[in-house]
């Protein structure tokens, strides 16, 4: 049986061990975007987990935590031509790596996206790196679609 479940902060040692493997896993792959993780992450994860403006859920089954989404709510206010509308923005989801594909990621991104509609939100997105193929595949099997490509190139 797995819940999804609001993230209270008795729930930062667990967290933490999942912000490793995505921290890992990024690190490895874009270690010119992404710092190794290291105690660094643990004040980062407790003041998100503080912040009443970000939904913050975990996927827990009876034995453990296996999985978490971040997510926030803007609205653009200052540029005048770009729509001015609610959306939701996902900062962070994860899925422990020994119980990925078995639901557990879409139904945090479930839960997301009943917030982000009692929230008045037209709109989810999400950023996700060029290298994480299965995160792209498994948002595109939600639904998502490409709307912009952020670009980078290293000054020597």
């Amino acid at each position: 049986m797995m819940n999804i479940r609001n993230a209270e902060i008795a729930d930062l040692d667990a967290l933490l061990v999942l912000s490793e493997q995505i921290g890992t896993l990024h690190f490895n792959n874009a270690p010119l975007v992404f710092k190794k993780p290291s105690a660094a992450d643990k004040p980062f994860w407790l003041n998100v987990l503080n912040d009443e403006s970000t939904l913050f859920l975990l996927a827990e089954t009876e034995y453990q935590i296996v999985g978490f989404l971040t997510a926030t709510i803007t609205k653009n206010e200052t540029i005048p031509f770009i729509v001015s509308c609610r959306i939701c923005r996902i900062g962070t989801i994860i899925v422990d790596e020994k119980h990925r594909a078995c639901g557990i990621g879409t139904k945090l991104m479930s839960a997301c996206e009943q917030w982000a509609k009692s929230q008045e939100a037209t709109q989810i997105r999400l950023e996700v790196m060029d290298f994480n193929q299965s995160a792209q595949q498994f948002y595109q099997q939600l639904g998502f679609q490409d709307q912009s490509h952020i670009m980078c190139r290293y000054l020597d």
